[in-house]
């Protein structure tokens, strides 16, 4: 017997694959592929667990996108990018779970304590709130990083680092 595609049921079907399935990006699959560093034909993939075992700072700031002052803790992104040899680059590329990317000079992290925080007020960063990772600057500190350059720079739910 030919077998017989019901529209409906295929619909259904797709739903329920799609929308009841656990994500894809979930516990250890998503930790696996937290953050992807890409320095020219070298890439470093790190999970979440090793980027919290990183040297960890905390700033205290606020944002265009918070109501005051947040606690953030993360590692220093010059750290991170002094891992893969990217601290002397020119340019790198951030870019975020939906392939939103923004271009910063790496002299930002030379001439501030920026982090790529995993914690805002001693929680862990969620896809909900901005994470897991949320590359954050120490706005209150200096003036200067209350333009809106600076602003359009806090790139959030990061998933790529690259060497431009």
């Amino acid at each position: 017997m030919p077998v017989r595609f019901r529209p409906k049921r295929v619909a259904l079907l797709a739903f329920l694959l799609m929308f009841l399935s656990p994500p894809l990006i979930s516990g250890a699959k998503a930790d696996a592929n937290a953050l992807a560093i890409v320095n020219g034909p070298a890439e470093l993939g790190f999970t979440l667990d090793e980027i919290a075992a990183m040297p960890q700072i905390t700033i205290v700031t606020d944002s265009e996108f918070t109501d005051g002052p947040v606690k953030y803790r993360g590692p220093l992104v010059r750290d991170i990018l002094a891992m893969l040899d990217m601290n002397e680059a020119e340019i790198v590329r951030f870019t975020a779970a939906n392939d939103y990317f923004v271009d910063i000079p790496t002299s930002d992290f030379r001439e501030y304590d920026a982090i790529l925080a995993l914690e805002a007020d001693g929680v862990a960063l969620s896809r909900r709130t901005k994470g897991p990772l949320w590359l954050m600057y120490p706005i209150a500190d200096f003036p200067e990083l209350r333009d809106r350059v600076y602003n359009n720079r806090l790139i959030w739910q990061v998933v790529k680092i690259e060497r431009l």
